[in-house]
């Protein structure tokens, strides 16, 4: 008997030390977050937004298999890319994710917005539409929020899309935003999108207030093709900075899909 409890005991000892090791190993695997613009699916060298190939999109996704993906340019239930189509919800069961959707503007007769897909449960999902001034003639955006559990950790993720027209446009938009990215600020925030501005942008000024830029040396987004500006970016809170290393930021050379190339960025929990 006391032999059997010995033994017992003995194997009680190494299932926990075979699980602590799992979990250190799962803590070193970098997660992946990927930031796209998907031009409502519409390849990047077409200009007729009638045409639209939404497996493109999803098939970059599944071949990069991103932990979260941050959307932009997302249609849902348009005549020009289908009234059926729900692309956040069509993506998500094409990737086997989660999603969020935030519709930020009427077009074509449904609605154009950002979205998140995740393959973490979403524990809590927020979205925020951001006009423009009423004398502008500018597009109403949004931001999509979600609150997902990794590793333990509860961190928030953000997207956006700013209006594209003026910086005063974008001021507008980005002092709302920051009224509700505020909320978040107990959560590590880790937030990604088509900000329409280069990085030298007075303008980001406002966002540094709340996040801070991930590196200096801005890989070039825009056009898919040959591209020669920096507009899409990941910005952190200083709880994310505290919380991770960025092992890497790139993008990633897919010239079909969209008019925009994937943003890629690694963390890593610092240990």
């Amino acid at each position: 008997m006391k032999r059997g409890i010995q033994i017992a005991t003995s194997l009680l000892f190494v299932l926990l030390f075979v699980a602590a090791c799992n979990s250190s190993k799962q803590s070193d695997m970098p997660i992946k977050v990927m930031s796209y613009n998907i031009h409502i699916a519409t390849p990047g060298a077409i200009s007729d937004f009638n045409i639209t190939d939404l497996e493109a999109v999803a098939d970059v996704i599944i071949k990069e298999a991103p932990d979260l993906v941050v959307l932009q340019e997302v249609d849902k239930n348009t005549v020009r890319s289908g009234k059926a189509s729900d692309q956040a919800k069509d993506l998500a069961e094409l990737t086997g994710m989660h999603y969020h959707f935030a519709g930020a503007s009427f077009k074509s007769e449904g609605e154009q917005g950002q979205a998140i897909l995740s393959k973490y449960p979403i524990k809590e999902a927020e979205s925020l539409k951001l006009p423009v001034p009423e004398e502008s003639n500018g597009e109403t955006r949004s931001i999509a929020i979600i609150v997902v559990e990794i590793e333990g950790k509860e961190v928030a993720i953000m997207t956006v899309h700013l209006d594209h027209r003026s910086d005063v446009d974008r001021a507008f938009q980005i002092a709302q935003m920051l009224e509700l990215t505020q909320k978040y600020d107990e959560y590590p925030i880790i937030f990604g999108g088509d900000f329409n501005m280069e990085p030298d942008n007075d303008n980001f000024n406002l966002i540094k207030k709340q996040f801070k830029m991930v590196t200096d040396e801005h890989p070039l987004t825009y056009p898919q093709i040959d591209p020669n500006v920096a507009i899409d970016f990941f910005v952190l809170n200083q709880k994310a900075i505290d919380l991770f290393n960025v092992e890497n930021y790139y993008t990633v050379d897919e010239q079909y899909a969209s008019d925009h190339l994937p943003l890629i960025m690694e963390l890593k929990f610092k240990k």
